[in-house]
């Protein structure tokens, strides 16, 4: 079984730390009950945009009465430059190999299969422990010898 169903802790990733330790809640899910009432007017209502009004004043740029854009007067200063954002143009060379780091952790289960990865790293581990026991080097040349029992030393007993 993988160690992330386990509560093992995995050393994979680049930022994350080896002695963060995963609390675990009690997942808690309530709800409550609702009725729904078909409307069909409404809902053609809303489905041809009719609900939507003008954005001040203008015809051709409609918004829902709770848009933000509504409290808005001027949309000039929170539009996108003609070429868009390309924030990387300000980062430093070392920002930039950070920013590719932490891209490549961010996109990593897009390209490898987590889970299989982590079952892999099990299997090896298990593999080396039992590796490790029941290999004992023997060499027949020299023949093996007894020890002697260590004595203790001799002590005279006095009586009272």
């Amino acid at each position: 079984m993988s160690l992330k169903w386990t509560g093992g802790q995995s050393d994979s990733g680049i930022l994350r730390k080896s002695d963060f330790k995963e609390k675990k809640e009690d997942l808690f899910v309530f709800g409550y009950s609702c009725k729904l009432f078909r409307d069909d007017d409404k809902a053609l209502h809303i489905d041809q945009g009719k609900h939507l009004i003008p954005w001040m004043g203008d015809e051709t740029l409609k918004i829902d009465r709770y848009d933000a854009r509504g409290a808005l007067h001027d949309l000039s200063s929170l539009e996108a430059p003609p070429g868009g954002y390309d924030f990387r143009v300000e980062l430093t060379r070392s920002e930039l190999d950070v920013e590719q780091l932490c891209d490549e952790e961010r996109y990593r289960a897009l390209h490898t299969d987590e889970d299989e990865e982590e079952m892999y790293k099990e299997e090896e581990l298990k593999r080396l422990h039992a590796a490790g026991y029941g290999q004992v080097g023997f060499n027949y040349d020299t023949p093996t010898e007894p020890q002697p029992p260590a004595q203790p030393p001799e002590v005279d007993e006095e009586p009272f």
